[in-house]
């Protein structure tokens, strides 16, 4: 079992496994970026967050905004399956947030002419919240090989359940994905 600690920067936190190595994209700032939360065993996640206005306008609610990003996920050109294994809304810093899970059959071609496309499966997590507090909205997200998901799932519940983006005592009301 990880052993975790509080990540926190420009108002909002969370906590990451104390293995993982943090990089920032170096043009984030207060009002947008990401930050990726890299495993030893090459599992990263990662969070970005933007203005919430720039989210609004772009989508017309926090599920089409979530819809999009499978959406993303379907259009790249490796992907030859996608199953929305899981779909559901639930509170997290006292905000409504959408929480996604797909599996993804990849295909990618081998090198050598006149050989097989290799395929494999990954899997996705995400989690999209809009912040009127903060005025941001906030993506949380990963990807993983299947035989290596319950821990990813754990740790990506940690950093749901933990996670607050704005001065609130309501944060203690984060629910738990597994119910």
């Amino acid at each position: 079992m990880s052993q975790y600690e509080p990540f926190c920067t420009y108002g909002f936190c969370t906590v990451y496994p104390i293995t993982c190595k943090i990089e920032f994209n170096p043009k984030s700032d207060r009002n947008e970026g990401d930050v990726v939360f890299k495993s030893p065993e090459k599992v990263n996640i990662f969070l970005s967050w933007g203005p919430l206005v720039k989210a609004k306008k772009r989508y017309s609610s926090l599920e089409k905004h979530a819809n999009d990003s499978i959406q993303r996920i379907k259009k790249n050109q490796w992907v030859k399956e996608i199953e929305l294994v899981q779909r559901k809304i639930i509170e997290v810093s006292a905000h409504e947030a959408i929480f996604s899970h797909v599996k993804v059959i990849l295909s990618r071609p081998n090198l050598l002419p006149f050989t097989k496309a290799k395929t494999y499966e990954t899997e996705v997590r995400c989690l999209h919240l809009y912040c009127n507090p903060s005025r941001r909205y906030f993506v949380l997200y990963g990807e993983i090989a299947p035989e290596k998901t319950t821990e990813h799932s754990e740790t990506f519940e940690k950093m749901i359940h933990s996670f607050t983006c704005h001065k609130a005592e309501a944060n203690s009301t984060n629910k738990s994905l597994k119910g």
